[in-house]
């Protein structure tokens, strides 16, 4: 191999390296977003399982997929699978019908979430002697935990008389989130505020409006194994977020909730007013700066899919 071929080669080879190079800075794998969306957990019927008729007496599939699409992993969750007793039964081991769910979700080095494939083996029992088919529906609910995280920055602004001449950092104002924050219920907005404290002192205050938009049930999160489990929930149970965390730069906010941190969804929307605390009082001598702000909820959440099937006589 003559030393022009050999000096071509190696040319070519770092014009190669540079161009990787290059679009590994234009794309780079933190720049990934995971907390968009209203997505948590995907669920539906795999094609043909169960199949749209099956005869009786007969032993027929039933396959769910789980996609979590969100930006919290799950962990013990649960699956539980509904018939028409009288139909369609379970055609091995009972406690099979109820399975544990532990699902990664979205991250940067996994941006669309982790999957399961989840399968049982139902039995179809006898239509009758009067009839030749018998409609039935197969039912699917999953019940688990998720969490909501909004991380942005916020202007605190001490001069909340616009008495200072002087050009601003920033001014404070309202934050409008249309994406979501990858979770089924979002935080959609957030009004800003600074109250009299006393004439040193301001206190920056947060009204967090906060609205259910998946397609299933918030539910308390210490209810969700009678959720997906023998015993029935009431009303209360139903629409139930906690705060477990709200912090300015930070250092905790109060929070308008029970003493628990409970917050009642009222038609899947409510708002949330935290205010910082007295002793974070901030100086009104500060000029206006962003400050880190960090709100997360936590809840249970579940919905039910469902397929209707025919089964015929043999």
């Amino acid at each position: 191999m003559n030393k022009k071929l050999i000096l071509t080669i190696g040319i070519l080879f770092l014009v190669v390296l540079a161009g990787c190079k290059s679009k590994e800075k234009e794309n780079p794998i933190t720049d990934v977003d995971v907390r968009k969306g209203i997505d948590g957990l995907a669920m539906s019927f795999i094609t043909n399982a169960p199949p749209a008729s099956v005869f009786e007496k007969s032993t027929f599939p039933i396959g769910v997929e789980l996609k979590n699409k969100g930006a919290f992993d799950i962990e013990k969750g649960r699956l539980v699978f509904g018939f028409e007793r009288t139909y369609v039964d379970v055609a091995e081991d009972k406690d099979k019908e109820v399975k544990t769910i532990n699902i990664k979700g979205k991250s940067v080095f996994n941006p669309k979430g982790d999957e399961e494939l989840i399968t049982l083996n139902a039995q179809a029992k006898t239509v009758g002697p009067q009839s030749e088919t018998h409609p039935s529906t197969i039912l699917a609910t999953v019940c688990y935990p998720y969490e909501t995280v909004l991380g942005g920055s916020v202007c605190v602004d001490t001069d909340i008389y616009g008495e200072k001449k002087i050009q601003k950092a920033c001014n404070a104002k309202d934050l409008i989130f249309k994406d979501g924050q990858g979770a089924p219920v979002a935080v959609t907005k957030v009004e800003t505020k600074m109250l009299y404290a006393d004439e040193n002192k301001i206190r920056p205050q947060f009204i967090i409006y906060v609205e259910n938009k998946g397609d299933g049930e918030v539910i308390d999160y210490n209810k969700l194994a009678d959720a997906c489990g023998s015993k029935s929930l009431v009303y209360t149970d139903f629409n139930n977020l906690t705060i477990t965390s709200a912090k300015l730069s930070g250092k905790d906010l109060d929070c308008g909730a029970d003493a628990s941190g409970k917050v009642r969804l009222k038609e899947k929307k409510d708002m949330i007013r935290c205010v910082s605390k007295e002793v974070d009082a901030i100086s009104r001598n500060i000029d206006a700066y962003m400050a880190p702000l960090e709100i997360t909820l936590s809840y249970g959440y579940t919905f039910t899919i469902s397929k209707d099937i025919v089964i015929e006589k043999a």
